[in-house]
């Protein structure tokens, strides 16, 4: 008797954040999203003017942006944190899709 499997529901939106958290652990590592330049202090704008910042934009969706940071975490072969987890939940990712996408970082 053969069981059928169910493939995860992810959207090409949600594999196309998973693949660019990927390829920022290969490349610049998992930083934090830069931060906007009007919540930046005097002193950090300066120095970004003078030495440049390479931190990640974050992507517009907040969900998507979650699935960038749980891909980076784990292709850098790190566990993500609960709370990310919990976030994940949040915005509507289940197990079964947390698992494709960590095989896909992975």
């Amino acid at each position: 008797m053969l069981t059928a499997t169910v493939s995860p529901a992810l959207s090409r939106q949600d594999w196309l954040a998973a693949h660019v958290g990927a390829h920022d652990a290969d490349s610049i590592g998992c930083r934090a999203p830069a931060v906007p330049s009007h919540e930046k202090t005097r002193l950090k704008r300066w120095m970004t003017r003078l030495f440049g910042d390479n931190a990640p934009m974050p992507l517009a969706d907040p969900r998507l942006e979650a699935v960038r940071r749980f891909a980076c975490a784990t292709r850098a072969g790190k566990a993500p944190d609960g709370a990310l987890i919990g976030e994940l939940h949040q915005r509507g990712l289940d197990d079964a899709e947390l698992a494709a996408i960590a095989r896909f970082a992975a």
